[in-house]
């Protein structure tokens, strides 16, 4: 009978399995730079933070790593009690348009909302202060990749319909994680990214201003946007394979910004 129930218990696994795998093309279609580019915003911030401020921080992640830290609000989108942050990964300025300050839930203000409040931590709940550095996390990485500044016309290259790699898949998500993935983008290779900036140049980049991020990710679009027939072929990737490695690392320089200024003793 034990050997019965094992089967049927490794039948309904198998099942689990490979309903997800078959999901995730479409689970991750809408998700900020995929886990890997997250988690690589996270590793470069804390490669640059000093041990004190590390461990401050970790005070308030508890057992969560920084990797998982990086992808929480990605990982929360299938909890509908998160609905209310679905407008935060994003925000739509059409081409041609300036940015226009409002009131409206998008990654901007909501960044800004998160810095302002973390600069007097110790004034909150531990709880308020850790959903704030998830949202932290989470929003300087994709405020870093272009497509989360782009243009509502089209939800941010979602509707945008591309061959990549003999494959369907759609401008956005080659941006969130394809060209990282199938090109191999590493922590290393992000990191390398230091060597355009000098001091003087670095210690602008650690100045923060949301919506100067902002406007430089924007600077990228025409050449996000530059390939023919609907085609992401070779050359296209290997120009923008180290515009992706420099955003990434720009990402965790902002982060690593944001943690110091804010918990650092």
């Amino acid at each position: 009978m034990r050997s019965v129930c094992n089967f049927t218990h490794m039948k309904k696994g198998f099942t689990i399995v490979l309903t997800l795998a078959l999901l995730c093309p479409f689970m991750n279609k809408a998700f900020g730079w995929g886990r890997k580019g997250h988690a690589m915003v996270a590793e470069i911030a804390f490669s640059y933070l000093d041990t004190a401020t590390r461990a401050k921080v970790h005070q308030y992640l508890g057992d969560m790593t920084i990797e998982a830290a990086g992808s929480w609000m990605d990982d929360m989108r299938s909890d509908h009690a998160f609905d209310y942050m679905k407008t935060w990964h994003y925000i739509n300025v059409e081409k041609g348009k300036p940015y226009v300050q409002d009131n409206s839930e998008n990654v901007v203000n909501e960044l800004k909302r998160v810095i302002s409040e973390l600069e007097h931590y110790k004034t909150m709940r531990d709880e308020d202060v850790k959903k704030d550095v998830l949202v932290l996390f989470h929003l300087v990485g994709d405020l870093a990749q272009p497509l989360h500044t782009g243009y509502g016309s089209d939800k941010g290259g979602n509707d945008i319909k591309v061959k990549y790699l003999d494959h369907n898949s759609n401008l956005h998500l080659v941006w969130d994680s394809e060209i990282i993935e199938s090109e191999n983008i590493t922590v290393a290779d992000c990191m390398g990214m230091a060597r355009k900036y000098n001091k003087g140049r670095f210690n602008q980049l650690k100045q923060i201003d949301v919506v100067e991020w902002m406007n430089f990710s924007r600077s990228q679009l025409d050449d996000v946007y530059d390939f023919k027939d609907g085609t992401i072929d070779k050359a296209y990737v290997d120009k923008n394979k180290a515009v992706i490695e420099n955003d990434v690392y720009l990402g965790g320089i902002h982060l690593y910004a944001v943690l110091e200024h804010c918990f650092k003793q």
